[in-house]
Protein backbone atom coordinates (compact mmCIF):
# COMPACT_ATOMS: atom_id res chain seq x y z
CA UNK A 1 0.00 0.00 0.00
CA UNK A 2 1.35 3.41 -1.07
CA UNK A 3 0.34 6.59 0.53
CA UNK A 4 0.89 10.03 -0.39
CA UNK A 5 2.52 12.40 2.00
CA UNK A 6 -1.07 14.52 2.07
CA UNK A 7 -2.55 11.92 3.05
CA UNK A 8 -0.46 11.06 5.79
CA UNK A 9 -0.18 14.39 7.71
CA UNK A 10 -4.34 14.42 7.59
CA UNK A 11 -3.75 11.81 10.73
CA UNK A 12 -1.54 13.42 12.79
CA UNK A 13 -4.38 16.01 14.11
CA UNK A 14 -1.42 18.50 14.95
CA UNK A 15 -0.07 21.69 12.76
CA UNK A 16 2.18 21.08 10.38
CA UNK A 17 4.81 22.56 7.34
CA UNK A 18 5.73 20.16 4.50
CA UNK A 19 9.07 20.85 2.48
CA UNK A 20 9.20 18.78 -0.41
CA UNK A 21 6.94 17.22 -2.31
CA UNK A 22 3.21 16.43 -0.56
CA UNK A 23 2.86 13.57 -3.66
CA UNK A 24 5.82 11.48 -2.54
CA UNK A 25 4.32 7.78 -1.22
CA UNK A 26 5.59 5.93 0.97
CA UNK A 27 5.09 1.91 1.89
CA UNK A 28 6.53 1.41 5.31
CA UNK A 29 7.25 3.19 8.96
CA UNK A 30 11.03 2.28 9.92
CA UNK A 31 13.53 3.33 12.15
CA UNK A 32 15.61 6.18 11.19
CA UNK A 33 18.62 4.49 10.86
CA UNK A 34 17.26 1.52 8.86
CA UNK A 35 14.80 3.49 6.56
CA UNK A 36 14.77 3.57 2.89
CA UNK A 37 13.30 5.52 0.41
CA UNK A 38 10.20 3.91 0.66
CA UNK A 39 9.97 4.20 4.05
CA UNK A 40 8.29 7.22 6.62
CA UNK A 41 10.29 7.83 10.04
CA UNK A 42 10.84 10.31 12.80
CA UNK A 43 13.63 12.47 14.30
CA UNK A 44 13.57 13.86 17.79
CA UNK A 45 16.87 14.40 18.49
CA UNK A 46 17.84 18.61 18.55
CA UNK A 47 21.12 19.98 17.33
CA UNK A 48 23.96 18.82 15.21
CA UNK A 49 23.39 15.15 16.22
CA UNK A 50 19.20 15.33 15.04
CA UNK A 51 20.66 17.43 11.51
CA UNK A 52 23.06 14.33 10.72
CA UNK A 53 20.66 11.99 11.62
CA UNK A 54 18.00 13.11 9.08
CA UNK A 55 20.61 14.13 6.47
CA UNK A 56 22.22 10.32 6.23
CA UNK A 57 18.78 8.31 6.51
CA UNK A 58 17.66 6.92 3.80
CA UNK A 59 14.20 7.88 4.35
CA UNK A 60 12.15 9.18 1.96
CA UNK A 61 10.20 11.21 4.41
CA UNK A 62 10.69 12.49 8.09
CA UNK A 63 8.63 14.02 10.63
CA UNK A 64 10.91 16.59 12.62
CA UNK A 65 10.99 19.25 14.78
CA UNK A 66 13.19 21.61 12.53
CA UNK A 67 14.15 22.83 9.21
CA UNK A 68 17.78 22.84 9.83
CA UNK A 69 17.89 19.34 7.65
CA UNK A 70 15.84 19.96 4.65
CA UNK A 71 17.32 19.36 1.50
CA UNK A 72 15.71 18.40 -2.02
CA UNK A 73 16.19 14.52 -1.72
CA UNK A 74 13.44 13.83 0.56
CA UNK A 75 10.27 14.98 1.90
CA UNK A 76 10.24 16.46 5.56
CA UNK A 77 7.18 17.06 7.81
CA UNK A 78 7.88 19.34 10.84
CA UNK A 79 5.74 19.56 13.55
CA UNK A 80 5.92 20.42 17.53
CA UNK A 81 6.03 16.50 18.80
CA UNK A 82 7.82 14.14 15.55
CA UNK A 83 7.25 11.05 17.88
CA UNK A 84 3.49 12.25 18.65
CA UNK A 85 3.20 12.64 14.99
CA UNK A 86 4.55 9.80 13.77
CA UNK A 87 2.92 7.34 15.97
CA UNK A 88 -0.25 8.34 15.27
CA UNK A 89 0.59 7.83 10.95
CA UNK A 90 1.85 4.19 12.15
CA UNK A 91 -1.25 3.57 14.11
CA UNK A 92 -3.44 4.58 11.47
CA UNK A 93 -1.59 3.43 8.05
CA UNK A 94 1.08 0.75 9.95
CA UNK A 95 -0.22 -0.68 12.81
CA UNK A 96 -1.64 -4.68 12.44
CA UNK A 97 -5.68 -4.26 13.93
CA UNK A 98 -7.51 -7.65 15.18
CA UNK A 99 -10.48 -8.44 13.34
CA UNK A 100 -13.32 -6.96 14.81
CA UNK A 101 -16.00 -9.04 15.82
CA UNK A 102 -14.09 -12.19 16.26
CA UNK A 103 -13.98 -14.77 18.83
CA UNK A 104 -11.67 -17.51 18.44
CA UNK A 105 -13.39 -20.92 18.42
CA UNK A 106 -10.97 -22.10 21.44
CA UNK A 107 -12.06 -19.09 23.72
CA UNK A 108 -14.37 -20.27 27.02
CA UNK A 109 -16.91 -17.83 27.83
CA UNK A 110 -19.74 -17.98 30.26
CA UNK A 111 -23.37 -17.94 29.28
CA UNK A 112 -23.24 -15.04 31.79
CA UNK A 113 -20.95 -12.69 30.37
CA UNK A 114 -21.79 -9.53 27.70
CA UNK A 115 -19.14 -9.29 25.07
CA UNK A 116 -19.86 -6.66 22.39
CA UNK A 117 -20.28 -7.64 18.83
CA UNK A 118 -16.97 -5.41 18.04
CA UNK A 119 -15.03 -6.74 20.32
CA UNK A 120 -12.14 -9.28 19.71
CA UNK A 121 -11.58 -12.33 21.71
CA UNK A 122 -8.26 -14.13 21.42
CA UNK A 123 -7.54 -18.02 21.41
CA UNK A 124 -7.55 -19.78 24.73
CA UNK A 125 -8.98 -16.61 26.64
CA UNK A 126 -11.60 -17.87 29.80
CA UNK A 127 -13.85 -14.92 30.67
CA UNK A 128 -16.31 -15.53 33.87
CA UNK A 129 -19.97 -15.48 34.58
CA UNK A 130 -21.12 -11.64 35.03
CA UNK A 131 -18.37 -10.21 32.69
CA UNK A 132 -18.91 -7.61 30.51
CA UNK A 133 -16.10 -6.82 27.40
CA UNK A 134 -17.29 -3.35 25.90
CA UNK A 135 -17.60 -2.18 21.83
CA UNK A 136 -13.78 -2.32 19.95
CA UNK A 137 -11.63 -4.02 23.51
CA UNK A 138 -9.63 -6.86 22.25
CA UNK A 139 -8.53 -9.81 24.72
CA UNK A 140 -5.49 -11.64 23.77
CA UNK A 141 -4.53 -15.00 24.03
CA UNK A 142 -4.51 -16.50 27.61
CA UNK A 143 -6.20 -13.79 29.05
CA UNK A 144 -8.46 -14.94 31.87
CA UNK A 145 -11.37 -12.34 33.11
CA UNK A 146 -12.80 -13.79 36.50
CA UNK A 147 -16.20 -13.27 37.04
CA UNK A 148 -17.56 -9.78 37.86
CA UNK A 149 -14.91 -8.03 36.08
CA UNK A 150 -16.44 -5.22 33.86
CA UNK A 151 -14.02 -3.84 30.50
CA UNK A 152 -15.36 -0.73 28.80
CA UNK A 153 -15.27 0.14 25.26
CA UNK A 154 -12.02 0.66 23.49
CA UNK A 155 -9.36 -1.70 26.02
CA UNK A 156 -6.90 -3.79 25.15
CA UNK A 157 -5.41 -6.53 27.44
CA UNK A 158 -2.50 -8.42 26.22
CA UNK A 159 -1.94 -11.81 26.58
CA UNK A 160 -1.32 -13.93 29.45
CA UNK A 161 -2.45 -11.56 31.98
CA UNK A 162 -5.41 -12.54 34.61
CA UNK A 163 -7.79 -9.74 35.77
CA UNK A 164 -10.07 -10.34 38.97
CA UNK A 165 -8.15 -13.12 40.94
CA UNK A 166 -8.31 -12.92 44.54
CA UNK A 167 -6.10 -11.02 46.48
CA UNK A 168 -3.74 -11.52 49.27
CA UNK A 169 -6.22 -11.09 52.24
CA UNK A 170 -5.72 -13.26 55.32
CA UNK A 171 -6.29 -12.89 59.29
CA UNK A 172 -4.68 -15.32 61.77
CA UNK A 173 -7.39 -17.05 63.89
CA UNK A 174 -6.91 -17.70 67.84
CA UNK A 175 -4.74 -20.70 66.53
CA UNK A 176 -2.35 -18.90 64.50
CA UNK A 177 -3.28 -19.70 61.18
CA UNK A 178 -4.30 -17.60 58.49
CA UNK A 179 -8.15 -17.50 57.47
CA UNK A 180 -8.70 -16.29 53.50
CA UNK A 181 -11.04 -12.85 53.78
CA UNK A 182 -13.79 -13.80 51.02
CA UNK A 183 -13.42 -11.74 47.95
CA UNK A 184 -16.98 -10.96 46.76
CA UNK A 185 -15.58 -7.93 44.59
CA UNK A 186 -15.14 -7.58 41.38
CA UNK A 187 -12.65 -5.15 38.53
CA UNK A 188 -13.73 -2.38 36.70
CA UNK A 189 -11.60 -1.27 33.26
CA UNK A 190 -12.98 1.90 32.01
CA UNK A 191 -12.88 3.31 28.55
CA UNK A 192 -9.05 3.16 26.52
CA UNK A 193 -7.25 1.66 28.99
CA UNK A 194 -4.41 -0.83 27.66
CA UNK A 195 -2.88 -3.63 30.29
CA UNK A 196 0.09 -5.43 29.05
CA UNK A 197 1.33 -9.26 28.97
CA UNK A 198 1.68 -11.30 32.02
CA UNK A 199 -0.05 -8.53 34.38
CA UNK A 200 -2.26 -9.42 37.84
CA UNK A 201 -5.15 -6.99 38.70
CA UNK A 202 -6.86 -8.12 41.70
CA UNK A 203 -10.37 -8.01 42.25
CA UNK A 204 -12.06 -5.90 45.27
CA UNK A 205 -12.42 -7.50 48.82
CA UNK A 206 -15.78 -5.77 49.04
CA UNK A 207 -16.00 -3.33 46.72
CA UNK A 208 -13.82 -2.92 43.26
CA UNK A 209 -10.93 -2.77 41.86
CA UNK A 210 -10.70 0.13 39.44
CA UNK A 211 -8.22 1.46 36.67
CA UNK A 212 -9.65 4.48 34.93
CA UNK A 213 -10.22 5.99 31.73
CA UNK A 214 -6.69 5.87 29.45
CA UNK A 215 -4.76 4.33 32.45
CA UNK A 216 -1.87 2.39 31.01
CA UNK A 217 -0.56 -0.39 32.73
CA UNK A 218 2.51 -2.31 31.64
CA UNK A 219 3.64 -6.06 31.58
CA UNK A 220 4.51 -7.78 34.12
CA UNK A 221 2.66 -5.30 37.02
CA UNK A 222 0.89 -6.57 40.13
CA UNK A 223 -1.96 -4.35 41.23
CA UNK A 224 -3.58 -5.61 44.24
CA UNK A 225 -7.05 -5.65 45.73
CA UNK A 226 -8.87 -2.55 45.72
CA UNK A 227 -6.71 -0.26 44.00
CA UNK A 228 -7.57 2.56 42.17
CA UNK A 229 -5.63 3.93 39.26
CA UNK A 230 -6.28 7.12 37.97
CA UNK A 231 -7.28 8.68 34.19
CA UNK A 232 -4.00 8.09 32.28
CA UNK A 233 -2.12 7.35 35.07
CA UNK A 234 0.99 5.10 33.91
CA UNK A 235 1.91 1.67 35.97
CA UNK A 236 5.74 0.66 34.31
CA UNK A 237 6.99 -2.75 34.39
CA UNK A 238 7.34 -5.30 37.30
CA UNK A 239 6.07 -2.42 39.39
CA UNK A 240 4.24 -3.43 42.49
CA UNK A 241 0.87 -1.45 44.41
CA UNK A 242 0.25 -2.83 47.12
CA UNK A 243 -4.03 -3.20 48.15
CA UNK A 244 -6.15 -0.19 48.78
CA UNK A 245 -3.67 2.28 46.96
CA UNK A 246 -5.18 5.42 45.21
CA UNK A 247 -3.15 6.08 42.34
CA UNK A 248 -3.76 10.10 40.90
CA UNK A 249 -4.74 10.95 37.72
CA UNK A 250 -2.03 11.35 35.43
CA UNK A 251 0.74 10.03 38.18
CA UNK A 252 3.75 8.23 36.87
CA UNK A 253 4.80 4.15 38.37
CA UNK A 254 8.34 3.95 37.02
CA UNK A 255 9.41 0.28 36.57
CA UNK A 256 9.80 -2.44 39.90
CA UNK A 257 8.91 0.61 42.43
CA UNK A 258 6.61 -0.93 45.32
CA UNK A 259 4.37 1.03 46.76
CA UNK A 260 2.75 -0.16 50.23
CA UNK A 261 -1.00 -0.72 50.72
CA UNK A 262 -3.15 1.71 51.55
CA UNK A 263 -1.54 5.29 50.88
CA UNK A 264 -2.48 7.83 48.39
CA UNK A 265 -0.41 8.91 45.49
CA UNK A 266 -1.18 12.51 44.20
CA UNK A 267 -2.33 13.52 40.80
CA UNK A 268 0.97 13.76 38.34
CA UNK A 269 3.20 12.65 40.95
CA UNK A 270 6.41 10.68 39.91
CA UNK A 271 7.45 7.39 41.15
CA UNK A 272 11.12 7.03 40.66
CA UNK A 273 12.41 3.60 38.66
CA UNK A 274 12.62 0.89 41.77
CA UNK A 275 11.47 3.45 44.42
CA UNK A 276 10.31 1.90 47.85
CA UNK A 277 7.36 4.09 48.45
CA UNK A 278 6.21 3.88 52.42
CA UNK A 279 4.14 6.98 52.86
CA UNK A 280 1.89 9.12 50.80
CA UNK A 281 3.41 11.26 47.96
CA UNK A 282 1.63 14.81 47.29
CA UNK A 283 0.51 15.80 43.93
CA UNK A 284 2.81 16.73 41.50
CA UNK A 285 5.81 15.37 43.47
CA UNK A 286 8.66 13.22 42.29
CA UNK A 287 10.05 10.75 44.77
CA UNK A 288 12.71 8.40 44.56
CA UNK A 289 14.96 5.69 46.63
CA UNK A 290 14.50 2.92 49.60
CA UNK A 291 12.79 4.37 51.50
CA UNK A 292 11.76 6.66 48.64
CA UNK A 293 11.99 10.85 49.71
CA UNK A 294 11.41 13.76 47.30
CA UNK A 295 13.84 13.66 44.64
CA UNK A 296 16.23 16.54 45.80
CA UNK A 297 16.10 15.53 49.31
CA UNK A 298 17.12 12.03 47.94
CA UNK A 299 19.91 13.77 45.70
CA UNK A 300 21.27 15.52 48.57
CA UNK A 301 21.70 12.19 50.93
CA UNK A 302 23.28 10.56 47.63
CA UNK A 303 25.65 13.23 47.36
CA UNK A 304 26.48 13.12 51.66
CA UNK A 305 26.95 9.18 51.21
CA UNK A 306 29.33 9.74 48.26
CA UNK A 307 31.27 12.22 49.83
CA UNK A 308 31.35 9.87 53.36
CA UNK A 309 32.40 7.04 51.26
CA UNK A 310 35.34 9.13 49.53
CA UNK A 311 36.54 10.37 52.76
CA UNK A 312 36.62 7.05 54.22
Amino acid sequence: MSIAVRTLVEAMEVPYRIYGSADREVERAAPIDRADAASVTFCSRAGEAGVRLMRETGAGVVICSSESAVDEGKTFIVVDDPRLAFLRVVRRFFAEKPEPGRIHPTAVIDEGASIAPSAHIGPFVWIGAGCSVGEGSVIHAHVSLYPKTRIGSNVTVHAGTVIGADGYGYQRNERGQLEKFPHIGGVVIEDGVEIGSNTSIDRGTLGDTILREGSRIDNQVHIAHNVIVGRHAAVIANAMIGGSTTIGDGAWIAPSACVRDGLKIGANAVIGLGALVVKEVAEGETVMGAPARPAEEQKRFLAAAAKLAKGS
